[in-house]
C-alpha cells in the first residue's frame, strides 16, 4: 500500500496525496483504476480555490475533494462546509461520500458539538438513497454503531430529517433529440 501511495504522490504532487489516498480507500480504487477513472484528474490537480468554486457551483466531486483537502490541512470547519454543500447537492457518488464524512464529523464532534441525530440522519440518507452497495453497507454499519447510544425520540427525529432530504434537480444539461 505504501508503494501505491508514493506512486500517487509522485504523479500528482505531495499536497494532494492524503486526499487522493482517502478517495482511493473510500471508492475502493487501485492506482490503475484511479488513472483510468475519467474526470478525477482535474480534481487532483486543482487549486483549493478552484475546488471550492466547483463545489459552490453544485459539483459534488468538487465538494468532496475540497472537504478532504481542507481536513488534511486541519481546517475542519471549511471541510464541514464543503461536505455540507456536497451533501445537499448530492448528484453522484461523491455527494453521498460527503454525507458519510458529515456523519463522521457529527459523530466525533469535530468542529461542531457532537450530534448523533445529525450523524444518524446522514448515514440514513446514504442507506436509503445510494445505489452503491458498498456505501450502503458502510452507512448501515456506522448508523448501527451509534443507534445503541441514542434514545428512541432522537432516532425518530433523525429518521424524519432523513426522509425529508431530497436530491437536487440535476444541473446537468439534457441533450436535445
Amino acid at each position: 500500500r505504501g508503494v501505491k501511495t508514493r506512486a500517487i504522490g509522485m504523479i500528482i504532487g505531495k499536497r494532494h496525496i492524503i486526499g487522493v489516498a482517502a478517495l482511493i480507500s473510500v471508492l475502493g480504487l487501485s492506482v490503475e483504476g484511479l488513472a483510468q477513472t475519467k474526470g478525477l484528474t482535474k480534481y487532483t490537480k486543482a487549486k483549493p480555490s478552484q475546488l471550492l468554486k466547483w463545489c459552490t457551483q453544485g459539483d459534488d466531486f468538487g465538494c468532496y475533494f475540497s472537504g478532504g483537502l481542507e481536513a488534511k490541512r486541519g481546517r475542519f470547519k471549511d471541510a464541514l462546509y464543503a461536505y455540507l454543500i456536497g451533501a445537499f447537492n448530492a448528484d453522484s457518488r461523491a455527494g453521498f461520500i460527503s454525507m458519510i464524512e458529515l456523519g463522521k464529523i457529527y459523530e466525533a464532534g469535530k468542529v461542531v458539538n457532537k450530534d448523533l441525530v445529525q450523524a444518524y440522519r446522514w448515514y440514513t440518507v446514504v442507506m436509503k438513497r445510494q445505489n452503491s452497495k458498498d456505501l450502503r453497507v458502510k452507512a448501515t454499519t456506522m448508523r448501527d454503531s451509534i443507534s445503541e447510544s441514542m434514545k428512541a425520540d432522537e432516532i425518530a427525529v433523525a429518521e424524519a430529517m432523513a426522509a425529508n432530504w431530497r436530491p437536487p434537480k440535476s444541473t446537468k444539461k439534457k441533450k436535445k433529440k
